[in-house]
């Protein structure tokens, strides 16, 4: 098993740049944090006080028998240790809610810039990395937040107080220590540091065993299918393996780790002891003093391993976290206009100008597009697969913009129109509807959140949904299961188509909406989609022609520009591209169809 990668020097720069953003999070609750420092002083302060009456024990009251010292010293301690108590369950509190109000400052932060990124973002990545920023990097900033900043901060100041203390004490006993500090100051890290790389590399290979198997869940069928079971059993074992082993190599780290501060912290508490005796037999310390002290030392050394730990362990997460960083550096490929337009009134004219777009390293999927769609008009945009014609409804919503020409919508820019105004003026019908795991009525009014029921239910007459949804266990309040999962596909067209009457756009586009159904399905699907688009600006995309024979126009999309255009009829009559289409569609001879 090869080491994990070690970060280079140039790193550390880049480390305390993600370290000061992150730390941005924290800045709003700066007094908060002001408070906390100041009461693990008041903590230090009382423990040291404590020590203190421990000496004065052992050295002056014991030998005196002064009950009158020893009672109001015991007092005295009372007071300080309800004192402490409070102090320390205030910094508690303080330190909780830094770290939560930070974290979840941080996770909204999350959610807005996913939300500024938009379509673009989700195309080009998947949704396992999306959600392993969640589950990875998000938790890793948040364990600096609640466990790391609060621990160094309080070990410090523990270890700055109790090491003052020390040096007050004897400064003879102090110097005699510090070999042992330096030493472990040098040696520790390095194991800690190869500790913290292992401990994130049996992290990354648990998630690879996790992933190996959810796809033996998700996959059951097809191995069973395949007999395929000795195989998948392999892997999975091969994965188990790989995990086995980095985790040894994690625990023997760990493991020289703690043997690396028994022994460096036994030798120092050794040569403490041999020592401080001799200072105490020749004057030099009292007896208590010198068991102050002895308490001190490894409480200091049990501090400076803590720093040490923390400080290794959170820089292994720096690393972690420097991917969410360089996340909320991207930037957005659709953004709103600085004076965004708002229409008075939304009518729903489409004009494209010249239009070419291409995704990210690869081909231009709309060339040269000029296309001019009028207010209510039913347009329909037909090709070969790979034309453009889904890429030009995601260019009318705003998913993406061209990298040449414009959009206009009612004579004004796509660009300089309010991208909320946009997308509540246009309603979507995909080919595989998503249904939340909640209600139906909660689907539907996904819609359009604030309507009423009244609304909801002549959504879903409109829609002709009502009767099959009233014959649901619950009626509108049956809850559909995962993507809908209790439904049939025709159902969940006409929930969707609902939603659609419920937030009733102006402009509606439908992306092959029928085209997963059944005939029986597509005919209802169909009766919903006509009740809706009556009077709407439509462009859908359609695959099976003879579901728009009906648009008022249909384009055939070529190498993504618009090479036919006219009515069904009209098309046909032509014999162009597009009754090449709708023959390859009919699998029939030229003859056959003109004559029919």
């Amino acid at each position: 098993m090869p080491a994990p990668n070690r970060p280079h020097a140039e790193d550390r720069s880049r480390n305390r740049r993600v370290y000061g953003w992150l730390f941005g999070y924290v800045k709003p609750y700066f007094p908060q944090l002001l408070l906390f420092v100041l009461c693990g002083l008041v903590v230090t302060g009382i423990e040291l006080s404590i020590t203190r009456f421990l000496q004065l024990f052992v050295d002056d009251i014991v030998p005196d028998r002064d009950g009158r010292a020893f009672a109001i010293s015991l007092a005295a301690l009372i007071v300080l240790v309800g004192v402490m108590l409070a102090a320390q369950a205030w910094k508690s509190l303080l330190q909780r809610e830094m770290a939560e109000q930070s974290a979840k400052g941080l996770q909204l932060a999350m959610f807005r810039q996913l939300r500024n990124l938009g379509f673009p973002y989700y195309e080009q990545h998947p949704a396992g990395e999306t959600l392993g920023l969640f589950n990875t990097e998000v938790a890793s900033a948040q364990r600096i937040y609640r466990q790391y900043i609060p621990g160094i901060i309080e070990n410090s100041i523990l270890f700055l107080g109790l090491t003052a203390y020390m040096v007050l004490l004897s400064w003879k006993l102090s110097l005699l220590i510090v070999p042992f500090f330096l030493a472990y100051y040098l040696i520790g890290p390095r194991f800690e540091k190869m500790a913290s790389l292992w401990a994130k590399e049996a992290n990354q290979e648990r998630q690879r065993v996790n992933k190996s198997l959810y796809d033996s869940i998700a996959g059951v069928l097809e191995v069973r299918a395949f007999g395929a079971k000795a195989w998948d059993i392999g892997r999975l074992v091969g994965k188990m393996k790989t995990y086995h082993d980095v985790q040894l190599t994690q625990y023997l780290y760990a493991y020289l780790r703690g043997t690396v501060r028994r022994v460096l912290t036994g030798l120092g508490g050794v040569a403490t002891f041999a020592c401080g005796i001799a200072l105490v037999r020749d004057g030099q310390m009292s007896v208590g003093e010198f068991i102050v002290y002895a308490l001190f030392y490894f409480r200091v050394m049990y501090n400076l391993t803590g720093i040490v730990t923390l400080t290794t362990e959170q820089r292994i997460l720096l690393q972690q976290t420097a991917t969410l960083y360089d996340f909320f550096r991207r930037i957005p490929a659709v953004k709103e206009a600085e004076d965004p337009v708002i229409l008075d009134q939304v009518v729903g004219e489409l004009r494209f100008a010249g239009v070419r777009f291409g995704y990210p390293n690869r081909p231009d999927v709309v060339r040269g597009l000029d296309l001019r769609v009028a207010a209510g008009e039913k347009l329909a945009l037909v090709g070969e697969s790979g034309g453009g014609k889904s890429t030009i409804l995601k260019l009318v919503s705003r998913f993406y913009d061209p990298l040449e020409g414009d959009i206009f919508l009612d004579g004004v820019p796509l660009k300089e129109v309010s991208i909320r105004q946009l997308r509540d003026s246009i309603g979507y019908v995909f080919q595989e509807t998503y249904l939340f795991g909640f209600s139906v009525r909660d689907n539907i009014r996904f819609g359009r959140p604030e309507a009423s029921e009244e609304e909801l239910v002549a959504a879903a007459k409109a829609a002709y949904a009502h009767d099959f949804i009233i014959e649901l266990p619950q009626g509108y309040d049956t809850v559909v299961g995962e993507r809908g999962v209790k439904l049939s596909v025709g159902q969940k067209q006409r929930i969707a188509i609902a939603r659609m009457f419920v937030k009733n756009p102006t402009i509606v586009l439908l992306d092959e909406a029928t085209s997963a159904l059944d005939s029986i399905s597509e005919q209802e699907v169909q009766q919903a989609l006509d009740s809706l688009l009556a009077g709407r600006t439509t462009i859908a995309v359609a695959h099976r022609l003879s579901t728009v024979r009906h648009f008022d126009r249909l384009v055939v999309v070529e190498d993504g520009g618009n090479a036919e255009s006219g009515s069904y009829d009209e098309l046909v009559a032509r014999r162009g591209r597009f009754y090449r289409l709708l023959l390859g569609e009919a699998g029939i001879r030229e003859g056959a169809l003109a004559h029919e």
